[in-house]
This record gives C-alpha cells, structure tokens and sequence, in this order.
C-alpha cells in the first residue's frame, strides 16, 4: 500500500494582518496544520504580515465600495479556486462564507445583535448579506463544523438558526503562554515605564485592541478625562495595535489629557506592557471573546472590562477585577476607573488571583484542538464516496 497524499487544506480569511487577536491564533492553527503534514492554502482579500515558509497564501482581488460586497466576492473567488483545484479535502473559514466544512467562529452571532433593532434594517444591503452568510454556515441541516471559543454564542446561535449541538465544537480560549511566561526582566519593564516618562507614583492604564473604534479607546479616553484632578495627572494610557489614532488623538486633546495618552502601534513585545501597567482596561463595543483579558490574568494584570465581552466571565469569576455590567454607561465605567485606580491594595489582590487562576485552567489548548478537529473533517471528507 502507498503512502498516503497529505491533506490539502484551504483556508479563508477576508483580510490577514499580523498583531490581530484572531488573526493570531489563525496563524498558529495553520502552523500546527502544516506541522502535521498537510497542505496548508491560504485565500485572502490581503495578506499583511510576513509570509510563513509552509504556507501558500492568494491573494484575491476582493476590492469593494462595502464589507459585504468584499466578502461577496471572497465568497466567489473562493469557490471557483477551490473548484479550479478540484483537491481540497476541507475548507476552512475564519470569515462566515458558504460552502464551508469548517468555521472558526471569531464573531459574535449577528443575528442577535439585530434583535430588538428595527426590523427594516435586515433587508438593507449590508444587513440581508451578513445574515445569508451567517445561515449559510449556522442553519439547520447545514454540514459546517463550528469551533466555538465564546462558549456562551452556542445557545445564542441555536435559538436564532437551530444549529444542530453535534456541529457546535466548545474550544478553550487560545492564549500563546510563550509570549507571556516567564516574565520580563525587571530592567525591561522599568524601561517601558521610562520611556513612556512615568514616574513612580504614577498609573500606566493599557488596551490592547486591533480596531480601536471597536474596543472601546474612546470610552476609557473619557473615563481617564473624568478622574480627579490629582489622579487624572499622575495616569497614563498606552494603546498597542494597528489602527488610525488620528481621531483618538485628537479626542484625547479636546480632553486635556493628550500628552498622557500614547499610541505605540503593533507591537510583538506586549508581555513588556501586560507586566509594567498597572490596570487593562477593555471596554469594547462588542467582543465574542477577548484574548486580551486572559492575557492580563496570565500576567498577573487586573483588568476592567465590559460584561459583554465573551471572556468577561472568567474575570468575575476570578476575582481578578472590575466587569461594568451592560446596558454600557459610561458615567458608571467612569467610577468604576476612578475606584479601580484609587485601591492599591485591590489591584494588587485582583493581579495575584488572576495569575493563580490562569495557572489552574486550560486556557492554551485551543491550537491543538482546533487543527485536530480540521484534520479529523479532513479526513472524513477524503474517505467518503
């Protein structure tokens, strides 16, 4: 008997770029795909970040007026490549696409954020497109596999689509513990908090967000303006990501608060910045899960966060820090910021019970599981009629 061909795996994303939370763990999911021996192809509207020897990324020409018209033709293209090919033995979305095997569910269900809204909106263009691509890979008798890490989403997505339970996969949250522990030498996080020109009595606040509009920069701008004199001048904000700070920095000036307010880009030493500051502070829009969180709490950083983010739970539930409850107002996160920051004590005890937490659960497995459950379909595909 011959040796068998590897798997050949088609992956899809509707834009790549490198300091993403999801995009990360898309990253490190392909890597574990290729280290067990398949074929890994990538097809993306664009790929931002370096290229990986292993993986064969194409780019496609998705360039629209509109997000769903981009997807649209992602959609389109995607399926002609794959036809074209005629090899693949699964394919894989991190965006919602028809005619998936796989889906990595990185986004919240939309279905549900459309409840109680006015109905006219499902049938504007942007809407009505979004939620066919969500039933395409949610509706009952559909035969996506859906990997889950927001393990509260599944309820959700079975009310609204009927999602079938054994299509529902429950992953742990997918933190890289390599990038995190052990922790930085003492010379380097004292160098984060030189650099930045804070003193030693005063605050380093820290968001870690891709899309700034999303995860809420404007509201802890606001929050960090409204705390009293005395404190708001000894506190400080550092945002890493990739985005337009223009509009936060400009905002940060109309609040009087700019010159303690520093945008830093993406960055891959983070760990530097979970370990120098003194409060994460994450009041997002909307997050299906919040890598970030788990991040802090390995780091032994309190956190304040929104109980709409997906991995709110897990800091409640370690006494790790502060969830502002929903519906959002930001005079209640303003005194929630003011209160956090006021008790030295607190922030010490919510670090160390994040830290011991973390250190007791299975928050690193994601990765592993993931790439087994796309062989595992991969397979299956290859050996049916």
């Amino acid at each position: 008997m011959g040796v068998p061909e590897p798997l050949k795996l088609a992956f899809a994303v509707s834009l790549f770029f490198e300091f993403g939370g999801m995009q990360r763990s898309m990253l490190r999911i392909l890597r574990a795909c290729r280290d067990a021996g398949a074929e890994v192809h990538v097809y993306t509207g664009g790929w931002r970040a370096p290229r990986e020897p292993g993986i064969h990324v194409h780019e496609l020409d998705t360039r629209a007026p509109t997000n769903h018209a981009s997807n649209a033709l992602l959609a389109r293209k995607l399926a002609e490549a794959v036809a074209a090919a005629g090899d693949f033995d699964a394919v894989v979305g991190f965006t919602k696409l028809p005619g998936l095997d796989v889906y990595y569910a990185g986004d919240p269900c939309f279905a549900e954020r459309l409840s109680g809204r006015i109905r006219l909106l499902r049938w504007l263009p942007r809407y009505r497109a979004s939620l066919a691509f969500e039933r395409a890979v949610f509706a009952a008798g559909e035969d996506t596999d859906i990997l889950l890490i927001a393990h509260d989403q599944a309820e959700i997505f079975r009310r609204h689509y009927g999602t079938e339970p054994e299509r529902l996969h429950l992953l742990p949250p997918g933190i890289n513990r390599g990038r995190l522990v052990p922790p930085p030498p003492d010379e380097d996080i004292r160098a984060v908090r030189e650099e930045l020109g804070l003193g030693a009595d005063e605050r380093l606040l820290l968001n870690v967000a891709a899309r700034f509009r999303t995860k809420g920069v404007d509201r802890i701008l606001r929050a960090q303006a409204s705390l009293p004199e005395a404190l708001r001048a000894r506190t400080h904000l550092a945002v890493i990501g990739e985005d337009k700070a223009g509009p936060y920095q400009r905002l940060a000036k109309r609040l009087g608060i700019a010159p303690r307010v520093h945008f830093l880009g993406g960055r891959s030493d983070v760990a530097r910045y979970y370990y120098a500051a003194d409060l994460l502070v994450h009041p997002a829009y909307t997050e299906n899960t919040g890598t970030t969180l788990i991040e802090a709490m390995v780091c032994g950083l309190p956190v304040l966060t929104t109980a709409n983010c997906g991995f709110a739970p897990y800091v409640e539930e370690a006494r790790a820090g502060l969830v502002c409850p929903q519906p959002f107002q930001q005079a209640r996160f303003n005194a929630l910021l003011g209160q956090a920051l006021e008790d030295t004590d607190a922030l010490t005890r919510w670090g160390e019970q994040g830290a011991g937490y973390a250190a007791s659960r299975d928050f690193y497995s994601l990765i592993e599981r993931a790439a087994e459950r796309i062989l595992a379909r991969a397979r299956a595909n290859r050996e049916r009629p």
